[in-house]
């Protein structure tokens, strides 16, 4: 009976990683950005808690910042 519930234990295991490994597989292959990091409209995928920002129609880059654009300096 030991030896059954112990077969079963470690075939759940092997089912579950996987299961896992082949969900990594699947997912995209883009890299995650650093904040700090240059970002563009094809890849977005800024480090949380950063967010791409600069983006506008005539700009396709971006910088990856952990808050909104630095405000503005006074002339």
């Amino acid at each position: 009976m030991m030896k059954k519930v112990l077969f079963a234990t470690m075939f759940m295991a092997v089912v579950s990683a996987s299961a896992l490994s082949l969900r990594q597989l699947g997912t995209s292959t883009h890299s995650v950005l650093a904040c700090g990091s240059a970002c563009s409209r094809s890849n977005l995928n800024c480090q949380k808690p950063c967010y791409c920002f600069g983006l506008t129609d005539t700009n396709p880059n971006g910088v990856c910042q952990p808050e909104g654009p630095a405000p503005s300096l006074p002339k």
